[in-house]
């Protein structure tokens, strides 16, 4: 039987109530409702990403995400380019 390991960054974002009770705030509030490119999900990933690794510039979020891309897909999340985080 094989185990399998969540990372620390999906525990946290678990503990914060996931992406289940994320999306219903989406839905109550509409935030979503214009977006075309970065989702409201999408966003709080990269933010709390920036913010947990002291990152400095768009760049630094940008190269992070993309690779942590592994582990970021379990969560539902993708890698945001420079330019959509701006």
């Amino acid at each position: 039987m094989q185990r399998s390991t969540i990372s620390m960054f999906a525990q946290l974002v678990q503990l914060m109530g996931g992406k289940i009770e994320f999306q219903n705030l989406v839905n109550k509030y509409q935030s979503d409702k214009g977006a075309k490119g970065l989702t409201t999900w999408s966003q709080f990933i990269a933010m709390l990403f920036c913010q947990l690794t002291g990152a400095d510039s768009l760049r630094e979020i940008s190269d992070g995400l993309y690779s942590s891309l592994g582990k970021l897909s379990h969560l539902g999340a993708t890698a945001v380019c420079r330019s959509t985080l701006s």
